[in-house]
Formats: structure tokens, C-alpha cells, sequence
């Protein structure tokens, strides 16, 4: 895991971007409810955990990259209008480039 990849989660991991009415207003929107919100934390905390789990793992890049498909597949994307699935997706993107992926092939 470089440091890098470890920054990034960190900082996106202790980010209020969720939580902060000021980053839904920046993108346009009205902030989700509190259940949304709580949604979008402890999916993207979960999968900042997984993936650092899989970036250290001493498998195949492949390999790697279906099990980081499979985990943005298995995102909460149906709890979600278009605008709450671009937005998580716009925050889990930085990671899955630090660690070596193109997220928009993935996400």
C-alpha cells in the first residue's frame, strides 16, 4: 500500500463530505436526509476498508480487480437516486485510482 493510496482513504475516510450541507449545495443539490447520509458513510467507509484490505493482498492485479468490482457492485446502489449514486461514486473514485485502477471502468 503506497502512502499515497493510505492518504487518500484517510482523508476521504475523516472528510465530512457527506455530512456537510456545503458539498451538496457545491454539486447543486439539496442535502439527502439523515438515512441517506448514514448510508453513504458507512458504505464508502466499508469500502475504503475492503479495498485496502484487497490493495495489500498479495493476489494477481486481475484477480484484484474483479474483487473491486464485486465490491462496487455490491454497493447499497438501489437505496439511491441518480444524484446520491454520482456522488458516492465521485468519492470512492480518487481511492480506486490510487490504487491502481481506472474507476470509471469499474464503477
Amino acid at each position: 500500500m503506497t502512502k499515497e493510496f493510505k492518504e487518500i482513504v484517510e482523508n476521504i475516510k475523516n472528510s465530512a463530505v457527506y455530512e456537510n450541507k456545503q458539498h451538496w449545495e457545491e454539486r447543486g443539490l439539496n442535502q439527502s436526509d439523515d438515512t441517506v447520509v448514514q448510508i453513504l458513510r458507512t458504505s464508502t467507509n466499508d469500502f475504503l476498508d475492503k479495498l485496502s484490505t484487497i490493495v495489500n493482498a498479495n493476489t494477481p492485479k486481475e484477480s484484484k480487480l474483479t474483487t473491486i468490482q464485486n465490491i462496487v457492485d455490491n454497493l447499497p446502489w438501489d437505496d439511491l437516486d441518480t444524484e446520491e449514486k454520482e456522488f458516492i461514486s465521485e468519492v470512492i473514485a480518487p481511492a480506486i485510482e490510487a490504487a491502481g485502477f481506472d474507476p470509471w471502468s469499474i464503477i
